[in-house]
């Protein structure tokens, strides 16, 4: 560890255990990963649906998802500022390095997102989509897409400290991505499906709404077939991605380390079932009672492989580097009040949730008129 160019862990102690902050860095993180992936995934099913003018219930599903975009947004940026905290208190030394090392990207970001804010801003509010709305949403989602992936490079490149200095000295003034990484392209491309995936089944969700109508059984069939779709073509991204895994990291969830191993088979266990209930939901057959089960194993699905995810991402460090070495001085108060305001705010995101979905849906837009999917 010695040889790489790795700075002390910040010198300021942790205000509580490191357990209790690694769990927290995980429940953050999902709730942000559910609502990125609804953002981005939403964004570019609603570019796809506005090229689709002649079919009056794929307009309307570009409506919906552009009205719902900006929300989807705010969560995703609030709830992203919690999990990117909890990744600096406890990999800092790491992020910090590499966030400098591409400099101007990273900080590019919130140029990025205010612009793709605009964007979608401006798309919600114009529902008919005319030539402008159909370019500005679809500037939006290319804004996301490139944040997606800058990203990527800089969670991938704080693993790898071995290319710091090659970095540094190709230039210096933080003009950098990490594109040497072989892991980089499928783990984006592996994050861009699953946003789709999961984005089809916030669309059957909004079809189960309004399941009695025409327009509802068409949204129902359509996202389940996006959910189904997606995730299939994912496990080509995810076996690429695992392939592309340093031998010893790959190991980690196949066989080297029990909890992972046994974790990893139960996502794909998880997500296997979805897609099977996905597909009864494309035949028809029982749609809430599909729909329910679909949602929960997906979100399940989700959630073990965000842990898994921690498995490797701390694989990735160095030998000799123990979170042991991180100073701990636990601060109560600050924990308590953290934990109050957090149920508050997820409180707060459940009360305005409730309340969307209380809302009247469009209904069938084209009820006088037999559409088929």
């Amino acid at each position: 560890m010695q040889h790489l160019p790795i700075a002390s862990p910040d010198p300021i102690p942790l205000p509580g255990p490191v357990w209790l902050l690694r769990t927290l860095l995980l429940l953050t993180f999902f709730l942000h990963l559910v609502a990125m992936d609804l953002a981005l995934g939403g964004s570019l099913l609603a570019v796809f649906y506005r090229l689709r003018r002649k079919s009056e219930f794929a307009r309307q599903t570009a409506r919906d998802l552009a009205a719902k975009l900006p929300v989807m947004m705010a969560y995703t940026i609030t709830l992203g500022v919690a999990a990117l905290l909890f990744v600096q208190v406890l990999y800092g030394n790491f992020l910090y390095a590499s966030s400098i090392l591409i400099g101007i990207p990273w900080a590019s970001v919130i140029v990025l997102l205010i612009l793709a804010y605009y964007g979608f801003y401006y798309a919600a509010m114009h529902d008919e989509a005319g030539a402008g709305v159909r370019v500005v949403g679809a500037l939006a989602a290319l804004l996301l897409l490139a944040i997606a992936f800058i990203y990527v490079n800089n969670m991938t490149l704080m693993l790898t400290p071995g290319r710091w200095i090659a970095l540094y000295r190709r230039h210096v003034s933080g003009w950098n991505l990490n594109l040497g990484e072989r892991a980089l392209i499928p783990r984006y491309l592996h994050m861009l499906t699953a946003a789709i995936a999961l984005c089809g089944l916030f669309v059957v969700l909004s079809g189960i709404r309004q399941r009695t109508t025409q327009f509802g059984q068409w949204l129902i069939r359509q996202g389940a077939a996006w959910f189904a779709g997606a995730t299939v073509v994912n496990y080509g991204f995810g076996l690429w991605l695992l392939l592309s895994l340093p031998a010893r990291i790959r190991a980690l969830v196949l066989g080297a380390n029990g909890v992972a191993t046994v974790l990893f088979g139960a996502a794909l266990f998880l997500s296997l079932a979805a897609v099977v209930h996905a597909l009864m939901l494309r035949a028809g057959r029982r749609p809430v009672a599909n729909a329910s089960v679909c949602v929960a194993t997906a979100l399940a699905a989700v959630a073990l492989m965000v842990v898994i995810r921690d498995y490797v991402r701390n694989g990735y460090l160095p030998p000799g580097y123990q979170f042991g070495q991180l100073r701990v001085v636990s601060q109560t108060s600050i924990i308590v009040l953290f934990f109050v305001l957090f149920a508050a705010g997820l409180a707060t995101v459940y009360y305005m949730l409730s309340k969307v979905a209380a809302a009247r849906p469009a209904g069938d837009p084209a009820s006088a008129r037999q559409q088929k999917a």
